[in-house]
């Protein structure tokens, strides 16, 4: 896997996880709001388990992003390459 598709692949579950701890934390506080909106699906109970459950991997692949995107470590990886012999 080439670090662009590594990239691109954390940035997207990123945002979805994102999107995920969002609407489960609505779904702890406004309810009645989002079991409507999610036809039932999402219950207080559910949304709960869900947002205790999805901070291990959003802390993760935040971590992941942060070191990934972070202009040291990019500096870095150059110096290596530019280091090694052909």
């Amino acid at each position: 896997m080439s670090r662009r598709t590594l990239l691109r692949a954390i940035h997207w579950s990123l945002f979805v996880l994102t999107i995920l701890v969002v609407v489960t934390g609505l779904g702890i506080t406004e309810y009645r709001t989002v079991e409507a909106l999610t036809f039932g699906l999402l219950g207080k109970a559910l949304a709960f388990k869900l947002h205790l459950w999805i901070w291990i991997p959003f802390l993760v692949l935040l971590a992941a992003h942060v070191a990934l995107t972070s202009k040291t470590v990019r500096r870095l990886m150059r110096q290596r390459d530019s280091d090694r012999p052909s």
